[in-house]
């Protein structure tokens, strides 16, 4: 992804992470708590690994559209104008297989979303949407670079299984 998220769009984006943790915080602080947001965070970050189709679109359109949110609320709250954008990054590259698990990561993410409550579908989504964005940050996509060893690691561990490499 080649979409450079903008300072307001960084303020969007945080905020919304701001919103998630505070809730959290104020809550039991338990960390099954924070799996919605989690979930939501790695699913929309593992898209951003995505350079082509759908899952890749998504993530240039999220960033676009986050971009263009937070100038407006930035020139709309404070009038400041303008607003560069930051240091982009990318965490790694997907092998086939990754991106074979990314998709079937995916599935089941839906699965759990259409089967989550109110509450949990709102932090599974802020949680995506932060990964979407935040993702394409230089320091953010440096400290996510497991996201992708991970997802190639299942795809290749899938693989071993398929082929009979593995006993079980």
């Amino acid at each position: 992804m080649n979409t450079p998220l903008t300072i307001a769009g960084a303020a969007v984006s945080t905020a919304v992470a701001i919103i998630n943790i505070r809730t959290w915080w104020k809550g039991t602080r338990e960390l099954k708590a924070l799996i919605p947001y989690g979930g939501g965070l790695i699913t929309g970050a593992s898209w951003t690994l995505c350079v082509g189709g759908i899952f890749g679109w998504i993530a240039v359109q999220a960033v676009e559209a986050n971009n263009k949110v937070g100038g407006k609320a930035v020139s709309g709250t404070t009038g400041a104008t303008g607003g560069e954008s930051l240091a982009h990054g990318a965490m790694g590259h997907l092998t086939y297989p990754g991106a074979c698990a990314v998709l079937v990561a995916t599935v089941i993410g839906a699965g759990a979303l259409k089967a989550a409550g109110k509450a949990d579908k709102k932090r599974m989504l802020g949680g995506m949407l932060n990964g979407l964005t935040l993702c394409a940050t230089a320091g953010i996509a440096q400290a996510m670079q497991w996201v992708p060893d991970l997802y190639n690691a299942l795809g290749d561990g899938a693989v071993h299984i398929f082929n009979g490499k593995v006993n079980l």
